[in-house]
């Protein structure tokens, strides 16, 4: 584990001082009487049958004494596993915790450019991994400790040449085991980041399940996951494969500690079969934790490298803090791009010295060709992503030195994709304003079309949608969001084919509740249907980040320019 990694775990453990401070109390009880019943069997073998007779009440009284320490060994033992699985799960709590923290923190940009189900995998799967090796970890640290403390220290009572044997060759194992681990390292690291791609492949199949249906695609999905599987296999059979050479070599190593205390004790030291016997159970004692090392050491390793992975998602460079705590209040909706020039990346510039002023309560159309940098325009509006150049002003502030959620509360938005979590209808339309009322709340929904299918589910408004409303129909779920963006009442609107997942006839219902909306708030239209485009205040058109034509529907039909040639391409069919 990289000293980086295991100091940071090593600060979230001392959160827990308390129950690791009881932990070892318990571990420490144990060890001890784990240690103390050699000694006692030992003095049982030369005390009482050395003569060739047995003290049956002596040796009555020796087994109530070890079965009376080998209940309270169980007791103690059961303690310190309850209590390691609390610890490791506390500790991975606030990890999480932390890396949820970091995800909220995060600017979209992040999201963009990272896989999906990865970044599940490092909630779920790193974490359950880091609490499996932290568990192990914690237990063999404390009653391993114990263990080979105790063991040594009676050994050494007994016979000094032995001891030293048993040390040498605990050392040997010791460095085997270790040798191996250091090897066995990176194919742990390669094992957890092919367990995030393939997780993430089978959210992005879920996800798309129709269309890969629709397009007969399964054979090509099945191959490319079997690839990632097969990957995930070798990678997690080589990590496996060398992690468990070290096992019998150790054991083999360790073997030779027996002969060692047969040999060192009977022929030089001439000790009793009490004191060899001893001498054999301390050894197995003190060999313990070494051999189990391989064991626990790759449970360890993958969690080592699953807790990488989290880390590396907490050590993400959050959003760029606000660098003004100025407040637009209630905007009036005044809205001006000046030289805006922006880039995902730096060798393929997107948007390049945009200049656009929209007045209060105008409604704008931004329609061109896709990557044209439409919904390019919203983002750097919402301050989703911030402008290379340039200024984006709202009632002639900009927006760069404004709060970004103060910024954010002006504006409403339905987009094509639908977000809907799992909850009531209700708190689902509530979603941008919680503390509505439950009348204003059935307002938006008939102001948005979707009162009349909600009365007719079978809880009304307290009807639970599952996991991204997989149990309403497209359109239904559309009809939520336009009724959240309603019921926000914001002062400005961003429509981002707001109406594609509605029939024609659905969007002819909500088309008035549209202009209601609509009345006396700026509104960004982004590639809508026809009738909207038309009745639009302005007209931009985009392509290749430029701003090549804007007025009014007839105006830029009478130009014969780029408009009417997209409009003729895209809008005759309709």
């Amino acid at each position: 584990m990289r000293k980086k990694t295991a100091a940071r775990l090593t600060i979230y453990a001392g959160r827990e001082k308390g129950r690791l401070f009881l932990l070892f109390l318990c571990a420490l009880t144990a060890g001890v009487i784990d240690i103390i019943s050699p000694y006692l069997l030992g003095r049982a073998v030369d005390f009482y049958l050395s003569d060739g007779s047995v003290d049956f009440s002596g040796l009555a009284h020796l087994l109530l004494l070890l079965a009376s320490m080998l209940a309270l060994h169980t007791l103690t033992s059961a303690a310190v596993y309850a209590l390691s699985v609390k610890t490791a799960n506390r500790i991975v709590k606030r990890i999480r915790a932390d890396a949820f923290e970091k995800l909220t923190d995060l600017p979209v940009s992040y999201y963009d450019s990272h896989s999906h189900g990865d970044v599940i995998s490092r909630f779920i799967n790193d974490a359950d991994m880091l609490a499996e090796g932290l568990l192990q970890g914690i237990t063999q640290l404390f009653l391993g400790i114990v263990t080979v403390a105790g063991a040594l220290i009676f050994m050494l009572r007994i016979d000094g040449a032995v001891t030293l044997a048993v040390v040498l060759v605990s050392l040997l194992t010791f460095a085997v085991a270790a040798s191996v681990t250091v090897f066995t390292g990176k194919y742990f690291k390669n094992q957890q980041r092919l367990t995030g791609s393939l997780t993430g492949y089978t959210q992005e199949y879920v996800a798309g399940a129709k269309t890969v249906k629709a397009f007969s695609m399964e054979e090509q999905v099945q191959g490319e996951f079997d690839e990632i599987s097969e990957q995930l296999r070798e990678a997690g059979q080589k990590a496996q494969f060398v992690s468990s050479l070290s096992n019998p070599t150790t054991r083999f190593v360790g073997n030779l500690a027996y002969i060692s205390v047969g040999l060192v004790g009977g022929l030089i030291s001439q000790l009793s079969a009490g004191g060899i016997s001893s001498l054999i159970l301390y050894a197995a004692q003190f060999e313990r934790p070494f051999n189990n090392f391989t064991a626990v050491t790759t449970q360890i390793l993958a969690a080592a490298a699953a807790a990488r992975r989290i880390f590396e998602l907490i050590d993400e460079s959050p959003q760029p803090p606000d660098l003004a705590e100025e407040k637009l209040g209630q905007a009036k909706g005044e809205v001006e791009f000046k030289n805006v020039e922006f880039s995902y990346s730096k060798d393929r510039p997107l948007i390049k010295d945009l200049s656009i002023r929209v007045r209060p309560g105008e409604r704008v159309a931004v329609v061109g060709p896709t990557g044209s940098g439409k919904t390019t325009l919203v983002n750097l509006l919402m301050r989703f992503y911030d402008t290379g150049a340039g200024q984006i002003l709202i009632d002639g502030r900009d927006i760069f030195k404004c709060e970004r959620d103060d910024l954010r509360r002006q504006f409403s938005m339905v987009l094509q994709d639908t977000w809907l979590f799992e909850g009531t209808v209700e708190e689902n339309i509530a979603y941008g304003k919680p503390d509505a009322a439950h009348e204003e709340v059935v307002a938006a929904a008939k102001a948005a079309g979707a009162h009349g299918f909600i009365k007719r589910l079978e809880k009304g408004y307290e009807t639970v949608i599952s996991e991204e409303g997989e149990n309403l129909s497209a359109g239904e779920r559309q009809l939520l969001t336009i009724a959240r963006a309603m019921l926000k009442d914001a002062p400005m609107l961003i429509l981002d084919e707001a109406t594609s997942n509605v029939d024609t006839l659905t969007e002819s219902r909500i088309s008035k509740a549209f202009l209601k909306m609509m009345k006396d708030k700026t509104c960004f239209v982004i590639a809508h249907r026809l009738s909207t485009i038309r009745e639009s205040d302005l007209i931009l058109i985009m392509n290749e980040g430029r701003v090549v034509e804007q007025g009014t529907h007839d105006e830029l039909m009478s130009r014969n320019g780029f408009y009417e040639g997209l409009y003729n391409s895209q809008f005759t069919a309709v």
